[in-house]
């Protein structure tokens, strides 16, 4: 998947008690090799500089660089952050908090990350003829500038004409969704880079707030007020985290794992790889696990790289966004990525069904074999694989339809720029095949579709160069027949930067919305 940042930081320079360390020599010492490489998956120093201090030193204190920076003092790590940003960006948003005593009120709302158990991601509100909306006419109601944020990843949620969001910073808003003030703040321990999920309770108002952050923790808040009800950090992994939403079912509320370790294995000194991705089932009520679902066994020692740096795996295999849930058949569906070392396994680049109640796998169905792959490849570092995958996970969730006939569709988009539609009544068979994109690190399929009953909407990055990447690239939305995979239209995105880059490409990484 994609990584916003790579710094390589091998050992940390002393300093005297009255001698400053110094910023620049530190970044030209630890952090230069990797971000002067022209990558669309490493920043390079001038989209540093436009991030805030405060990103840049979570990014090293507890973000994806920690690893990285891990043999950095706290004053070396202040002077880099000091070295690449400008100015401080305020933490507050006490200035725009509501007046009055919050009330939640009955109107639609999209409590979760696909809106829907099937992921479908559409908004079905029946609308008449006079309420049909005009985009012309649209104007902006409000704006809310995220306190010490420079980027924003977390999907809005709404719920009872409240918007809530995460932000990089772990702080989690409410928001009024007709004025735009802060109702409540909470802080989490790390980034929320998921959606907030919604639970409704009497009344079919929120009544229950569940997210996960950056350093593998699941939240559950009151959602009138923003109080903590739990945490709990559900997986032992130290380098686990969570991207995907949880999605709340029955008395289970089931949780993506993903992890940071495929960043971690640049650094030539890491054991790479022990990380086992999977799913985790809680009690909604308790936080208690339930079960838990590991993608590969557990790792053993496999070999060494040159620098007598000891090969773990398997490994891999994570799960980045929401799983699906097939109430007729009580089954979980989820895509995976790539292992992150050898030996390669048949769960990774896969749609996965799995038991509702025991995690059981019932089938797996994989359309990319041998794909191993970890952010060393990026850099031909020594723990790169031999020979390295695409890297053509399955990042976006499945989205389950039935369709006009009648029939069920298990409907996956690939990194890849393949999309696939899975028979779910007969354990995974692929139904038709079909390619829309070239296929990149960040896409082919990146985040998310979306489907009615009759077309699937595709979004499409193409973003840069890949060594596996096949046609012509298609960045832009692409409508396929969800019966036969029949393309009925594409929107092609023109080109609008100089040259594409991590700063600037047209392709659409996110997903979309119906």
């Amino acid at each position: 998947m994609l990584f916003l940042a790579v710094f390589s930081s091998y050992a940390s320079c002393e300093n005297s008690a009255d001698e400053s360390p110094s910023g620049k020599e530190l970044y030209l010492e630890h952090c230069d090799s990797c971000h002067a490489t022209i990558s669309h998956q490493v920043p390079s120093e001038a989209t540093l500089r436009t991030m805030s201090r405060q990103a840049i030193n979570r990014a090293m204190q507890s973000g994806l660089m920690k690893i990285q920076a891990q043999n950095l003092s706290d004053l070396e790590i202040e002077a880099i952050a000091e070295y690449l940003s400008i100015e401080l960006v305020t933490e507050s948003s006490s200035d725009v908090s509501c007046d009055g005593e919050q009330e939640f009120s009955a109107e639609p709302g999209w409590l979760g990350w696909g809106n829907s158990l099937t992921n479908d991601r559409a908004q079905k509100i029946q609308l008449n003829e006079s309420s049909t909306p005009n985009p012309e006419l649209l104007e902006l109601a409000w704006a809310f500038a995220v306190p010490g944020a420079d980027r924003m990843r977390s999907q809005p949620t709404v719920g009872g004409g409240v918007v809530f969001i995460g932000s990089q910073s772990g702080s989690v808003y409410a928001l009024d969704a007709k004025l735009g003030c802060v109702w409540w703040t909470f802080n989490a321990l790390s980034e929320v880079r998921g959606s907030i999920s919604v639970e409704l309770g009497k009344g079919d108002l929120p009544e229950s707030l569940y997210f996960g952050d950056f350093q593998g923790h699941i939240y559950k808040l009151e959602a009138l007020t923003g109080k903590l009800v739990w945490r709990r950090r559900v997986d032992p992994h130290p380098l686990t985290t969570i991207t995907g939403s949880p999605v709340i079912y029955e008395e289970n509320l089931f949780i993506p794992l993903s992890s940071t370790e495929i960043v971690a294995a640049i650094n030539a000194d890491y054991e790479c790889c022990t990380f086992r991705g999977g799913i985790v089932a809680v009690d909604k009520t308790s936080g208690e696990t339930n079960w838990r679902l590991h993608l590969v066994d557990e790792p053993y020692r496999q070999d060494s790289n040159p620098n007598d740096v000891i090969f773990w795996g398997p490994s891999g295999v994570p799960v980045w966004s929401s799983p699906t849930i097939d109430e007729e058949r009580k089954l979980l569906y989820f895509g995976t990525g790539q292992n992150y070392s050898p030996p390669a396994t048949a769960t990774s680049d896969a749609i996965i069904a799995a038991d509702i109640s025991t995690g059981r796998v019932v089938w797996h169905t994989q359309t990319t074999s041998g794909d191993m792959w970890n952010g060393a490849c990026v850099t031909n570092g020594s723990n790169c694989p031999v020979p390295p995958g695409p890297d053509f996970d399955f990042g976006a969730p499945p989205i389950l339809v039935n369709g006009k006939s009648g029939n069920d569709y298990l409907l996956a988009g690939q990194k890849s720029g393949m999309v696939f539609a899975l028979d779910p009544s007969n354990e995974g068979r692929i139904l038709w095949s079909q390619k829309v994109g070239k296929g990149g690190h960040n896409g082919g399929i990146h985040w998310g579709m979306a489907a009615d009953e009759n077309v699937l909407y595709v979004p499409i990055a193409d973003i840069g160069e890949h060594p596996f990447a096949t046609g012509d690239p298609q960045p832009g939305i692409h409508a396929l027949d969800i019966a036969t995979g029949e393309v009925l239209w594409s929107h092609l995105e023109g080109s609008t930067c100089p040259q594409d880059s991590f700063e600037c490409f047209a392709g659409f990484s996110a997903p979309i919305s119906l």
